[in-house]
């Protein structure tokens, strides 16, 4: 599976670089993001959560708008474009997202693997509506789940091919969930961390998650991969 991520990377730089067009499902999730982008007059309370807020704070509502929450946490299409790239060559059957935010990184995930049952993990209601929203857009099913992840995780069961990691930036969170999951994950399954820079602590932490016994660690753009 080594080979699927180094072809899955190397055929991202080639659109890149030629600025091929991305194929339909990517344009059409790009295109939701410039949209969203663009509605800086839609107000909005979103209860507040991850490495940003202090954990006595965490569920206190503020107000912010649509736009300026898809500049600030939404996946952007160059970012999503890669996603979709790593999801197709992973070809996994079951995929948890941990991180949902507005749901666009869930539809580049279940765009990619139209056939896998895709869990989502989401703190915020507030947002998760929105995900819900965008998910039925696209014609997509996915399994939505409302919590932080110490309340959601123990309530799902493996085995998962493939963990998208992108929410609760705190170096010890990630190592916390990342070992968890690690007997979780299939034999070759991924573990997908995105934001590995957000913070030099959170990049010793994910140095630390990949001392365990992983086939491959590498790192791709913003993302460390670590595969079982």
């Amino acid at each position: 599976m080594g080979r699927a991520w180094i072809a899955a990377w190397w055929a991202y730089w080639a659109w890149r670089l030629t600025r091929k067009a991305s194929p339909p499902p990517v344009q059409a999730v790009g295109q939701l993001y410039r949209r969203l982008r663009r509605a800086t007059h839609f107000l909005l309370t979103v209860e507040q959560f991850g490495a940003a807020v202090p954990p006595s704070a965490w569920g206190q509502a503020a107000t912010v708008s649509l736009g300026a929450l898809t500049r600030q946490a939404a996946s952007p299409p160059w970012k999503g474009r890669l996603l979709y790239a790593l999801t197709q060559a992973r070809q996994p059957q079951r995929i948890l997202e941990l991180g949902t935010h507005i749901g666009l990184s869930t539809l580049y995930l279940g765009l990619a693997a139209p056939t896998a049952e895709l869990h989502s993990v989401e703190a915020s209601p507030t947002l998760l509506r929105y995900a819900r929203t965008h998910a039925r857009l696209l014609g997509l099913r996915p399994i939505f789940h409302v919590g932080t992840f110490a309340e959601v995780l123990p309530t799902l069961q493996g085995p998962w091919d493939l963990v998208y990691v992108d929410g609760d930036h705190r170096p010890e969170a990630l190592l916390s969930y990342g070992q968890a999951l690690f007997a979780q994950l299939t034999e070759g399954g991924w573990l997908l961390c995105d934001d590995v820079f957000w913070s030099r602590s959170l990049y010793r932490a994910w140095r630390t998650l990949a001392a365990l016994p992983w086939r491959q660690r590498s790192l791709i753009g913003p993302f460390g991969l670590l595969q079982k």
